[in-house]
């Protein structure tokens, strides 16, 4: 019988991430990775799969729609703090150009889920 080992399954899911994710530079030079929901952790899958309903929703207001859109790009982002600061810097125009580069990046069905 094998025995699932922390370390090991963290290990062999970096392996799988380090070669997926659209990269993305940060307003501070910082090199991040826009990660696929499938390799999202956790609290970061869970809240870019509720971020995403409501990035798609007919029924939700316009400025739900944009704060949604910056929260997905942080909660997809391989580092948090510099995607933050850059989503701040940046017009809802070049905002949706990185939220439709992610999307297309991803996996057929992992966006549109």
């Amino acid at each position: 019988m094998t025995t699932l080992n922390y370390a090991d399954l963290d290990a062999e899911a970096r392996r799988t991430e380090h070669g997926t994710g659209l990269p993305f530079v940060a307003k501070n030079g910082k090199k991040i990775k826009l990660r696929t929901i499938e390799t999202l952790p956790g609290a970061d899958l869970s809240a870019a799969l509720a971020l995403l309903d409501l990035v798609q929703s007919k029924k939700v207001s316009n400025e739900r729609r944009i704060g949604a859109i910056s929260g997905l790009l942080v909660a997809v982002a391989s580092h948090k703090k510099a995607m933050r600061e850059t989503v701040d810097a940046l017009p809802l125009p070049e905002q949706m150009k990185v939220l439709e580069g992610w999307m297309e990046h991803a996996a057929p069905g992992e966006a549109a889920a």
